[in-house]
């Protein structure tokens, strides 16, 4: 249970913490130019800790718990970026179906962001748990 606990945490800690240097350099200025009428202020903290809480404990779930019994951390790179390629597919993909103002730069940015982020924490995550960097 320890265990668990750890990748967790140092997993939700990579996640979060990249993830609010690229929302705040990366992505946020995209969706301004597309989007920015639309956004709030500020952000509502609620809904996005249920978001991290959730996907970081799917993620574990899914990909790092398994890669971390086995001892490999890029089993966790490769299905967290499988998971990060679909949860943030979906939502791209979506809002682009449905959305007038939704553009190809947001499906693309937050896409890939979304997939190599997923990937990387989890990797990391592992990674630190088994000291196998890699």
């Amino acid at each position: 249970m320890l265990q668990v606990t750890l990748l967790y945490l140092v997993t939700a800690g990579i996640f979060l913490g990249l993830d609010m240097i690229g929302i705040r350099w990366l992505i946020r200025p995209v969706f301004e130019r597309h989007i920015g009428d639309l956004l709030v202020h500020p952000l509502r903290l609620g809904p996005a800790a249920l978001f991290y809480l959730a996907y970081v404990a799917g993620l574990l779930w899914l990909v790092s718990w398994p890669a971390l019994r086995a001892g490999e951390p890029m089993q966790a790179l490769i299905g967290g970026m499988v998971l990060g390629f679909l949860c943030y597919g979906t939502y791209e993909m979506t809002n682009l179906a449905t959305l007038v103002a939704w553009s190809w730069e947001q499906v693309l940015i937050d896409g890939i962001w979304g997939t190599v982020l997923t990937g990387f924490a989890a990797w990391a995550g592992v990674a630190l748990l088994t000291g196998r960097m890699a």
